[in-house]
Formats: C-alpha cells, structure tokens, sequence
C-alpha cells in the first residue's frame, strides 16, 4: 500500500480535514487517516510509498467536461475575413478553414500538448469532441491511444451531422461506435456517441444517434444552442425548440451531456432536469464567440450536474474557475451567486457524474486516487474558511505540485512524467505551420 500525507486534505466541497491523508492501493483509495496514523503504519512497516505533502493542499483532480484538444491548432490563426456573429464563425472560419482541414497527425499533436496545458492545471480528466468531418477513419482510436499512453481519463468522439451530407454524418456515428468498442476495457478512456446541434441535424439523425448509444451503453453528448442563432432558427424552421426537438427524438438520459447550454430557456431547463442529463459550462469560450452567459445558476437550481469545460480555446483551468466564480456575479449583480465551493464541486465531483466516472471527483474510500497537490504558495494563510477561495480564486498552474491519476505520478514537481512535452510542442509547431500555410484549401 501507499500513503499520502497532506497539510490540508480537501476531500469534497464540503469536506476538509486538516494535518490528514489516505492510504491507497492499485486504483482505491482505501482509508481517510490522520498523518499520525500514517505514520505509525509507516514506523511498523505497513506501508510502501509515502507522499509527503504536509506543506501543500491536496485535492481532487479537476475535470473538464468539455473540449476540443485540436483546438490548439487554431490559437492565433487569423480569419480571412470579418467574423461577425455566430454564424459567420462557423461558416465563414472554422468549418472551412480547421475542421474540414483537420488530419490525424494534426489531431494527435494537439492531444499531447493541451493534455500538457491541462495537467499543468490540474487536470485528471478531459471530455473531447473532435469536429473534422473528412480525417481518416481510425483517427478517434489515435487519438485515444496517445490519451492512455499520457495517462489521462478521457472521453473521445467525433462531432457527427448531416452539415456536409447524411452519409457523411453516418460514417462519423460509425467513428464513435468503433471508439466506444475499442476502449470499451480500458482503464482511462472511452468512447461516446456525439452529434452537433438540431440546425445541422435531423431528428431523425438524432434518434439514430442515440439508439446507437443506447444500444452501445455509451454516454452521448451535442452541442446546445451556444449562442441565440440555434434557438432562434429552431423557432422559425420547425416551431419548436431545441430540447424539444432532443427530448422527441429519445436522445434525452441520464448518460446524455449538453454542452454550452447558453440560450436555453425555463422549459427547456426544466426538461433537462426531468430526464436527468448533465451540462458543461464553458464561460470563457462562450466570451469569445459573443454568445452569451448560460443560465448557469438556473441550472444548478433545477438540480442538473453542471461541468465545467476549458472547450480547447483556453486550457488553464483555473482560468476556467475563475471565470466561473466572477460572471454570474457580474451579470445577476449579486455577490451570493456561485461561492467558491460551488465552482470547485463543478470543476470536481459535478464534473465526473457529467462524464460518467463514478469513482473519480472525491477522495473518500473506494474511489480512485486521483488527485492534484497543490503548493500553498499564497501570500496569506490557508484557513478552513477559505480554503475554496484560495483555490479556485487565487490558484495558478505554478503552484501545482504533483498529478496523480489512478495513483500513478503524471506530474511530478510539476514536470511531466509520460510523455516529452518540448518535443510536443515543436511537433505540434510543425503541424500548425503545415495547417496555417494551407488554410482554406483541400488537402490530401
């Protein structure tokens, strides 16, 4: 067995107990003890590895329910022309110019380099969408395969519609059910049926893709309306609104994730909280391409499990937290809404229900040993009352010490331990200058 002693043990958002620890074994965390106790099992013997962090905060690792990790690819690329509503980004940008140009080399260097950004962060756990109609056909298990070499827990799929045509949108459901068979035994990763929105599919797509996911036993995640463009369009095309339009089509569960979530209305709302389905919350992505800011307490208030997501635009998490605790109080102007301890169970136990890992976003007996060690290198005291602000306000990627997933040491002294992140980079450099001189044109 190993052990873990901590200055400040953050077990939950509720819980924290102080000069405490766990002991561990393969992937479970099998008792909460006091570091005197600890030690006395070290003193007799009983205990293999002990992990001194009885100086620092150690806490559950942070999981981002929502991302793109090709996205990197896409940080600074210019526009070749005016981006002027939501819309115009998607038509005039990035279909065009990233998606439709993304190949799989393209795809893996990104996974290895915003893996990085992320476990710098604290990060134990992504959720990934890959939106590239026309890459090659095994890119999901690549991309998967370079997820459990780095050690992470992940969730892979590949945005499937019918926006370049239904057959095209069908070998993309084909993607994500090959990706869901193929990691169906692995320890950290799996497989998830994905479709876009209700304004570039089908209803009857949509069913499709949901009888495949619950045919599979996989969870199923959309885009949801992100900005006013897709609620609005639903209304004048069909009369109706997009979770409605989810809702008749059966694609509504426990196991489904909407993402973004930003122009949903009380109905829909309530809806979503009828059928049990999770939500992630994106609040710097949703800055960037004007959409707006999700109705996120409402959501919390209807009781759905609401993530947080980094979307690949900007992958420091404690960006992320930040952002989540400081916009709701701005646009409701109230200072009550969202407490710091309510951004970190949604960066943490909210986080892992979103992606199904039942086991992860608490440290308490019988779940996994997945936890981040942070230095408490603040310029005031860390004190029970205001341990949640210090992390989720005050914390940056420097003070993150150590990563632990599933026990094992992914960062350790904030270097990673798996992978060469220098020679990512410049691979992913390679890449991107390859991508960027292209632009707007096929490739082969």
């Amino acid at each position: 067995m190993k052990a873990l002693k901590a200055r400040w043990l953050v077990i939950s958002s509720e819980e924290v107990r102080e000069n405490a620890g766990f002991i561990f074994q393969d992937d479970k965390i099998v008792g909460i003890l006091s570091n005197s106790e600890i030690e006395e099992m070290e003193i007799a013997g009983d205990l293999g590895e002990v992990i001194d962090a009885t100086k620092e905060i150690v806490c559950p690792g942070f999981i981002n329910s929502h991302m793109h990790q090709y996205g990197l690819i896409s940080h600074g690329m210019i526009p070749r022309s005016m981006i002027r509503n939501f819309d115009s980004f998607l038509a005039d940008y990035w279909w065009p110019d990233i998606e439709d140009q993304l190949r799989k080399e393209d795809l893996v260097a990104g996974t290895y380099v915003s893996a990085a950004e992320l476990l710098h962060s604290g990060c134990v756990a992504l959720c990934d969408i890959l939106e590239a109609p026309f890459i090659e056909e095994d890119a999901l298990i690549a991309q998967g395969e370079a997820l459990e070499s780095i050690g992470m827990r992940a969730v892979v799929s590949l945005e499937s519609s019918e926006r370049v045509s239904y057959e095209n949108g069908l070998r993309g459901l084909h993607m994500n059910r090959d990706a869901v068979r193929h990691f169906r035994n692995s320890e950290l990763v799996r497989g998830a049926i994905c479709t876009h929105t209700t304004f570039s599919c089908s209803e009857a797509f949509i069913r499709l893709a949901s009888d495949i996911a619950l045919t599979e036993g996989a969870m199923m995640q959309f885009h949801l309306s992100e900005s006013s463009y897709e609620p609005e369009r639903i209304m004048r095309e069909y009369g109706t609104k997009p979770v409605k339009i989810y809702e008749k089509a059966g694609a509504l569960h426990p196991t489904t994730l909407a993402s973004q979530c930003v122009k949903v209305d009380e109905e829909e709302i309530s809806l979503m909280a009828k059928y049990g389905i999770k939500a992630s919350h994106m609040p710097i992505s949703n800055c960037e391409v004007g959409g707006g800011i999700a109705p996120i307490p409402s959501l919390l208030d209807a009781g759905i499990d609401v993530g947080i997501g980094t979307d690949g635009f900007v992958n420091n998490f404690f960006e992320l937290m930040r952002a989540t605790f400081l916009i709701h109080k701005a646009n409701h102007e109230r200072t009550d809404i969202m407490p710091a301890s309510l951004v970190f169970k949604m960066a943490t136990e909210m986080g892992a229900k979103a992606m199904g890992l039942t086991r992860s976003g608490l440290l308490r007996e019988n779940f996994v040993p997945d936890f981040v060690i942070i230095r408490a290198a603040y310029p005031t005291p860390v004190l029970p009352a205001n341990i949640y602000d210090q992390i989720v306000v005050y914390s940056e990627p420097a003070y993150v010490r150590d990563v632990y997933i599933g026990g094992h040491a992914i960062v350790k002294e904030g270097r990673i331990t798996s992978f060469d992140e220098a020679a990512a980079r410049r691979r992913l450099m390679e890449r991107t200058e390859l991508l960027w001189h292209d632009q707007g044109r096929p490739r082969s």
